[in-house]
């Protein structure tokens, strides 16, 4: 049986560019046969951490009414996740970053009760996509970070990162046409672990 790789869209839009970069780097897995899923956030209801400290003592989510917990179902399931988002001024969507805090309790279970979760086996790998309107490298960092976290916190390994600048610019379409390519050879890469 080949690898699991999620992607999560964390776009608003479901058909842009970051949903195509996806798409990209998930029919790569699929290309070494990877089993592939992808859940859009814009069409889940997650609710955002209330800091009520619970999974403090627990090491798990209090809130269990929302679309969180089809995530919480695969997050120690799959081999790898793809988290892709456009850039919202520097950082994340505001649907990705809930997804992302609501995502405490792995933190607990790594860095406060001292657990690897993956102790022994190979660790699962996480791979960042993101575009950004913006021309300016720059644009990318405070997300790489917040997605370095998150992944740090599942305890995954980063596997790297597809990017796409500048897609205001009206002469994309060449540079976005390596960056499909880029995906599709990374999905393949993070299928064969």
């Amino acid at each position: 049986m080949g690898a699991s790789v999620l992607g999560i869209l964390g776009s608003p839009r479901l058909k842009g560019n970051t949903a195509d970069i996806l798409e990209a780097v998930l029919n790569g897995a699929r290309e070494e046969g990877a089993e592939v899923e992808c859940l859009a956030l814009a069409k889940m209801k997650i609710e955002p951490c209330v800091e009520c400290r619970r999974c403090d003592d627990e090491a798990e989510c209090a809130v269990k009414t929302d679309d969180m917990q089809k995530i919480y179902a695969r997050i120690r399931k799959v081999d790898a996740i793809v988290l892709a988002s456009p850039i919202f001024f520097m950082g994340v969507t505001a649907q990705a970053k809930a997804m992302i805090d609501r995502c405490q309790s792995y933190w607990v279970e790594r860095f406060v009760l001292k657990k690897r979760a993956y102790e022994g086996k190979p660790r699962p790998r996480g791979l960042f996509v993101a575009c950004a309107g913006s021309p300016k490298e720059i644009v990318f960092d405070p997300a790489r970070h917040i997605v370095r976290a998150f992944f740090a916190a599942l305890d995954y390994e980063y596997a790297g990162e597809v990017l796409l600048g500048f897609t205001d610019d009206p002469e994309l379409a060449p540079r976005k046409a390596v960056a499909l390519d880029n995906a599709r050879l990374a999905g393949r890469e993070l299928a064969r672990g």
